[in-house]
């Protein structure tokens, strides 16, 4: 859901959204954004009840968009480095400004692994509204 509905929409009554497949299953806060973590996990039969195991990390989405900018503008950077150097030491005129554009490419080279790194850190941080939705819907207990 879009951040703009999310400031204005009061709807329902659920705090967590999630997929379930076989015994295997996604648990997401209903308004969360797109950085925010999901909880992977699956469920088997054990001797004292059920044991569940799981992980905080991005959705698969969010991942693969994550990685396909880091390559795309990883590339419009290296090429940008490119042509400013060869218009600084061979004297090309490839770019108007070769001081100012080397060092935006940098900056833009720079920053997108700093977001990337952001996203990930943000997608794999442990959620405790969801760990507290899982011990109070299943009346689990949890082991750190």
């Amino acid at each position: 859901m879009p951040w703009f509905v999310r400031l204005v929409w009061k709807g329902g009554s659920r705090e967590v959204r999630g997929l379930v497949d076989g015994n295997t299953f996604r648990l997401k806060k209903w308004n969360a954004w797109q950085w925010s973590p999901n909880f992977y996990g699956k469920w088997e039969a054990d001797h004292s009840g059920t044991r569940i195991e799981g992980h905080f990390d991005l959705a698969p989405l969010v991942k693969w968009s994550l990685r396909l900018t880091l390559v795309v503008i990883m590339g419009l950077g290296v090429v940008g480095v490119v042509l400013n150097t060869l218009d600084l030491t061979a004297g090309t005129h490839f770019t108007v400004d070769p001081d100012i554009g080397l060092a935006i490419s940098v900056f833009l080279m720079l920053f997108t692994i700093g977001l990337y790194l952001v996203a990930h850190w943000l997608g794999s941080r442990q959620d405790e509204r969801l760990l507290g939705f899982l011990e109070q819907t299943l009346a689990a207990s949890r082991i750190h």
